[in-house]
């Protein structure tokens, strides 16, 4: 082989193995993300976020109004929240905080729809998607 196609080759390799580290770093619960949806919801003036620490087991964030935090709980894709608590600001408009807090409790598990993390209910449905944030 020659040497032009042997760095070709190597090249490429590279190329490759970096693809597939960056596409598996990004399917990881561990970050930030912001909420795209919830439920049938998808415009928010401000939107909630999550960050999730799956080192401690920690999730904190904005839930639309008011700052949560809590700890969760995974095994493979299951995924619960637990000692959930949160701040209790006055707000304009409760609307996107009611709807973060009662579905949180009903998320039982989350998969990646390309960059993308879901969570979903019991039946397996899509209940609140996220994007990751952008680092600032």
């Amino acid at each position: 082989m020659s040497l032009k196609k042997f760095n070709l080759l190597f090249t490429l390799t590279l190329i490759l193995f970096a693809s597939c580290a960056n596409s598996e770093e990004a399917k990881t619960l561990d970050g930030n993300w912001e909420v795209t949806s919830i439920k049938e919801m998808s415009s928010f003036e401000a939107p909630p976020n999550f960050i999730i620490n799956l080192e401690t087991m920690k999730v904190a964030g904005y839930s639309g109004c008011n700052r949560f935090f809590g700890s969760i709980a995974t095994e493979k894709n299951d995924l619960t929240f637990h000692g959930m608590g949160g701040t209790k600001m006055a707000c304009p408009d409760f609307t996107v905080e009611n709807l973060f807090i009662t579905t949180i409790p009903e998320v039982r598990s989350f998969s990646f729809n390309d960059s993308f993390l879901q969570f979903k209910s019991e039946t397996n449905e899509v209940i609140m998607t996220m994007k990751p944030a952008i680092k600032e």
